[in-house]
């Protein structure tokens, strides 16, 4: 099993020698194959999530039984915090997109440690804020009519979670399925295959294997979305 550095950890790096020691159960690392469920939708909120390293997906299956991805967490994000103290249940489901090491604390540790540390707090609330800055970007893109967009616009968030520069270009090194594409922005996945295929032949990205895609022209990316 791997340690958890918790200063290499952005919200555990606050935590003191004297609050790690309090931990009723010590924090520790799950690894998760993609694919896997991480929690499910109802599932009671008695843990709190940190991705450690890889990728997770959160999402919700709409009335009509397609299903909606909410949000992609990288290594830092966390999930659970607010549902604990709500003291719900979970209306989303997390799945591992990538092979996945997920940091687990208890509801008690986070209630007795977590929320009583200022610096952690504020970085939860801050994770509040983003979230919602998250949700209307989805809610953006989802209304957008034009589907050359809608890809735009997704391609550009992709770029926040996984873009690495690459020779002037960006890479984006998620391995994510044309399905899970195609419900993250709100299209089927015939519709962002066509229009991938379509950026390609504009020269604006490459399709590499293995789901890679390099952005070959970012400033034509952005001026799709205007």
């Amino acid at each position: 099993m791997d340690t958890i550095d918790y200063k290499k950890t952005p919200l555990l790096k606050y935590l003191t020698e004297e609050e790690i020691k309090r931990f009723i159960s010590k924090p520790r690392i799950k690894e998760f194959k993609k694919g896997e469920y991480i929690f499910r939708s109802k599932d009671e909120a008695r843990q709190m999530y940190i991705v450690y390293d890889g990728f997770m997906k959160i999402s919700m299956f709409l009335s009509d039984g397609r299903e909606q991805i909410l949000y992609i967490y990288k290594e830092g994000d966390f999930v659970g915090g607010f549902n604990i103290i709500s003291g719900d249940r979970y209306v989303y489901t997390s799945v591992a997109l990538t092979d996945t090491k997920i940091i687990i604390i208890h509801k008690e540790d986070f209630e007795d440690i977590l929320l009583k540390n200022v610096k952690i707090l504020r970085k939860l609330l801050d994770q509040s804020y983003y979230r919602i800055r998250k949700s209307e970007e989805l809610i953006d893109r989802l209304s957008v009519i034009n589907a050359d967009m809608k890809v735009a616009k997704l391609l550009i968030d992709l770029i926040k979670i996984c873009g690495k520069k690459k020779n002037n270009k960006i890479l984006l090194d998620l391995n994510i399925n044309r399905e899970e594409l195609g419900s993250y922005t709100g299209v089927s996945r015939e519709t962002i295959s066509r229009k991938l295929n379509h950026f390609e032949t504009m020269n604006i990205i490459s399709l590499l294997p293995k789901g890679k895609i390099l952005i070959e022209d970012l400033e034509a990316l952005y001026d799709m979305t205007i």
